[in-house]
């Protein structure tokens, strides 16, 4: 920025030689004169840039202090004004820049949105579209907090969105509603059972009976502390049991991947298509836009004239690339798909544990009637109340 004002201003390169210069840079100073780029060229002359507004004050200031001045060379300032008055039609066409992009900016030619998870950004622009917002429409007269509302009436997956305007750009930021978590009934009876099948190792009763010792054995299903505890009046009643129950749990999953696989394989050639975009209107420079091979990838890439992150002129281009290809069987790697199943089945076996912990673990690979088979036997430390 601060150079766009030097060079709107005009700056001049001046040597000042004589006897000590430097007493003119300290008498410029005092002046109150700007200037930058000092250099020295030898004991005698100085290098330096000034405004060229203020070249009559540094003449005057050097006559003063015995020192003679050179003018090296002039930018900006009149120099433009002069040559550009020579130039009507750059000039001109700088005027329908300027107008292109003020008319452009009061239209949305970009949507840019963040802060959605489960939502994708085709959703989320279908949504606007339902409301009345997509590319080219008119934003002065929409209304963004009746926009907001009717979103969130539609959509109530959404539980805070924001459309922020700036020029020819939307930023639509979301917030995702989160489930609630379970509310539990902490005066509701209730006794505790085994979620998984184990060997008990440790039993943390806050409030009930404990049904089961260290070193017993459990099912899935059994009762691990009671609800029904007895009372010193010697009528039963019945609380709402807590407890932690620590115990040994195995696992065994298994994970299968085919020993062959389809890849693409591309072939020679491929076809490279150009299209003119203007606003919501196209113009393509190809006659025939079907694909003449049964299977083939199809990459558009559009270009928007742009100005930073805040303008966007309509006028740019669609290169549409096709490249065909054809599918073959071909084997796996056996190393590296026995890898990665072997990282799946230890997130499978994180996540079943929750923060449980794993003692031990061991993998197995096999293959059996064209598939490869790996699996997991794991030994755990976990909660299983």
């Amino acid at each position: 920025m601060k150079k766009l004002y030097n060079l709107a201003r005009g700056t001049v390169r001046v040597e000042a030689s004589g006897v000590e210069p430097e007493i003119l840079l300290n008498k410029l100073c005092d002046n109150n004169i700007e200037f930058w780029d000092t250099r020295s060229e030898d004991g005698f002359s100085v290098l330096f840039t000034a405004h060229s507004a203020d070249l009559t004050e540094i003449r005057s200031c050097a006559l003063k202090n015995g020192c003679d001045i050179k003018i090296l060379g002039t930018r900006g300032g009149k120099t433009i004004t002069r040559s550009a008055k020579r130039r009507y039609a750059l000039l001109i066409g700088i005027a329908a820049c300027i107008i292109i992009t003020a008319v452009s900016s009061l239209f949305v030619w970009s949507i840019s949105v963040s802060g959605n998870k489960n939502m994708s950004y085709g959703e989320v622009v279908r949504a606007l579209k339902e409301c009345g917002v997509e590319y080219g429409v008119f934003w002065p007269a929409i209304s963004a907090e009746s926009i907001e509302n009717e979103i969130l009436l539609k959509h109530p997956d959404v539980s805070w969105i924001s459309l922020n305007m700036s020029n020819s750009r939307l930023e639509v930021i979301i917030h995702e509603r989160t489930e609630k978590p379970d509310i539990v009934n902490e005066a509701e009876p209730r006794s505790i059972y085994a979620q998984k099948s184990g060997i008990i190792t440790n039993v943390s009763v806050l409030l009930g009976k404990s049904a089961v010792n260290i070193g017993d054995t459990v099912c899935e299903g059994e009762i691990l502390v009671n609800g029904l505890v007895d009372s010193e009046t010697g009528d039963d009643r019945q609380v709402h049991a807590i407890a932690d129950v620590t115990a040994r749990t195995w696992y065994e999953i298994s994970a299968v991947s085919p020993l062959t696989e389809n890849k693409k394989s591309e072939k020679d050639g491929g076809s490279l298509k150009l299209s003119l975009l203007s606003g919501k209107n196209r113009i393509n420079f190809y006659s025939d836009s079907r694909n003449k091979e049964q299977s083939c990838d199809k990459i558009n890439k559009l270009r928007y004239i742009s100005f930073g992150d805040s303008f966007v002129i309509p006028i740019g281009v669609d290169i549409q690339s096709t490249n065909s290809y054809e599918i073959r069987e071909c084997e796996v790697d056996r190393e590296e798909t026995a890898l990665r199943l072997q990282d799946d089945l230890m997130a499978e076996l994180r996540y079943r544990i929750g923060s449980g912990e794993i003692v031990s673990s061991s993998f197995a690979v096999t293959e059996c009637d064209g598939l490869l088979v790996v699996t997991l036997r794991a030994e755990c430390m976990e909660n299983i109340a």
